[in-house]
């Protein structure tokens, strides 16, 4: 196809995964420094408002932009090369009317949604993020573009670009915020209208603006990246020739190509929705379960917890802030394994459309192998090591220190499930059962909340149940979706190779972990914790022969690598 390169499954993996890596870093040295500036507190204005920003991203961008990708990698397969063009006007058409209304959403509902969360300051940041959902609908198409062709590269540095300017303005806009705050104080003893009588009870004070600086720097970051992709088709193009152009057939109609894209991308949008409303719900149930069971056993929580608490905070606030701080870490191992389901899409797909069980076997087993590698020592590492991960990165935060190593202990095992479930989502979408994940998820959502109710309820568990309704959510959702994916394509998958050997390594990655870091306390010796269960990992994976040469052929220099292994008798 012209000079595009088409990347196989894990070429397209890899080149996300390294955009990922670098993300994550950066979005780490983000998000890190804005927990210990907004604390938890300003931490619960900003996570509820980005749940709401996710659940209408999920109505306005999500399925459309994956079917997008699905509708052109199987135009691209038949050589219908006009229509690829075509699906991409037709959803830039789509994406712009969606974005506008998605921000109108978000301003609309931000008084509402904030009172119903019992969380009232937190309409500010809601009514900052709006503008993100515009541009990232128009980013979306062009990612949606260049995934359906098998480049990722688009993909991959467009998201760079928006972390960057996440990173820069996001904290400048918080610091600056908080700055003005304390310079309000020491000027006239108020802050935004509100007498205080110290430093810290104006910070206090400061938080909601705070939180809408951070959401406005996201807003703007999101046109970085849509500029950037812009600028990149314009000036690069998708790789078709003016030949091949010639010699495709004639584009469908355009309402054919509106109606397919809007008939594939309402199940996804569904599955999406459904994912984020639940999010959405279980916000909701956390702040208001906890707001309940703060008054029922008032002098319980207030000998726990009242001592972190400034100015103008709420218990609930405060407790629903530390559930989120877990959220970061919790939802950093999806983030990786999501890539697999946007690189697995277009080749399961393809796959799928001729027919080609056995490439369909291949790809379905190294997307689940490659998500076990990641997921499973991931999960295993957090959970072992919540206490030194919290204390790691938010030591100067004792409010965060005594509350939230116990939930992320528990999220750690739920993020393994979580993990999975966009990879397998988009193998079932690939193979044409769109409606299967929207009815996992309702089955998942069903149990979440009600756990969250029931448990969340109990003094002494509080907000840690929260975490176990993920866990046992996410558990029941992978569980469904491997039985039908096994009946569906009638291939029997091995799963013990899947899932077997990457499970034994990551014990004994997490065992080492425990191990070191039961030492002695400090940062350093987490590190190394850290440190020697990714060699121990590493060492276990090749002495196992966890990873298939097929599967290390697919990666960037896959054959010296493969060639390397042999001569050392690893592979």
């Amino acid at each position: 196809m012209g000079n595009t390169k088409k990347q196989n499954f894990i070429q397209g993996a890899s080149i996300l995964m390294v955009s990922m890596i670098i993300v994550k870093v950066i979005g780490a040295v983000f998000k890190i420094p804005l927990t210990n500036v907004l604390d938890a507190t300003g931490m619960a204005y900003f996570n509820s408002s980005y749940q709401l920003f996710t659940t209408i991203y999920a109505l306005t961008v999500t399925g459309l932009a994956s079917a997008v990708a699905r509708m052109v990698a199987a135009c691209a397969t038949k050589g219908r090369y006009r229509d690829c063009r075509k699906v991409l006007r037709m959803a830039q058409m789509i994406f712009i009317s969606l974005g506008l209304l998605g921000a109108f959403l978000m301003v609309f509902f931000s008084k509402g949604f904030s009172n119903i969360m019992e969380m009232e300051n937190a309409r500010f940041a809601i009514i900052a993020m709006a503008p993100a959902i515009i541009f990232s609908c128009m980013m979306a198409s062009y990612r949606g573009y260049y995934e359906g062709l098998r480049n990722m590269t688009p993909t991959a540095v467009s998201q760079v670009v928006e972390v960057i300017f996440k990173l820069i303005l996001g904290l400048l806009f918080a610091y600056a915020v908080i700055a003005y705050a304390k310079g309000q104080f020491h000027d006239t003893g108020m802050v935004f209208g509100t007498k205080v009588s110290t430093e810290a009870d104006a910070v206090s004070v400061s938080l909601p603006l705070a939180a809408a600086g951070a959401m406005l720097g996201i807003s703007v970051s999101t046109l970085a990246g849509f500029l950037y992709m812009f600028i990149r088709f314009k000036r690069s193009g998708d790789g078709f020739t003016r030949q091949e152009l010639r010699e495709s057939p004639a584009p469908v109609r355009s309402k054919a190509i509106i109606f397919t894209l809007v008939k594939t991308a309402l199940p996804i949008t569904l599955s999406a929705v459904a994912i984020n409303l639940t999010n959405l719900i279980d916000v909701m149930t956390i702040s208001n379960r906890l707001q309940s069971t703060y008054v029922a056993n008032k002098d319980y929580f207030d000998q726990l917890y009242g001592q972190y608490l400034g100015a103008g905070q709420e218990m609930h606030t405060f407790l629903y802030g530390t559930y989120t701080t877990a959220l970061t870490y919790f939802s950093l191992v999806s983030a990786f394994t999501t890539l697999f389901g946007k690189s697995a899409l277009p080749n399961v797909t393809a796959a799928w459309v001729d027919r080609n069980f056995k490439a369909l076997k291949v790809n379905t087993e190294s997307i689940l192998r490659m998500t076990a590698l990641i997921a499973f020592p991931a999960g295993i590492g957090i959970s072992v090591l919540s206490t030194q991960i919290i204390e790691l990165f938010h030591g100067s935060k004792p409010g965060l220190v005594a509350a939230t190593p116990d939930s992320l202990r528990l999220l750690g095992i739920a993020a393994i499930f979580l993990a999975f479930t966009t990879p397998i989502y988009a193998i079932l979408q690939g193979i044409g059962r769109f409606d299967l994940p929207l009815k996992f998820i309702l089955v998942g959502a069903v149990i979440k909340i009600t756990t969250n109710f029931i448990v969340v309820g109990f003094p002494t568990v509080n907000v840690k149940g929260a975490a176990i309704g993920s866990f046992l959510c996410y558990f029941v959702i992978v569980l469904l979706c491997l039985i039908w994916l096994t009946k569906i394509t009638g291939i029997s998958f091995n799963y013990f190779k899947i899932f077997g050997k990457p499970l034994i390594a990551a014990l004994l990655c997490g065992g080492t972990a425990y191990l070191v870091a039961k030492i002695s306390d400090g940062k350093i010796i987490t590190l190394l914790a850290v440190a020697a269960a990714g060699v121990v990992y590493l060492v276990v994976i090749l002495l196992i022969r966890a990873i298939p040469k097929e599967d290390i052929l697919m990666m960037p220099k896959g054959n010296k690598i493969a060639g390397i292994l042999e001569r050392i008798h690893l592979l």
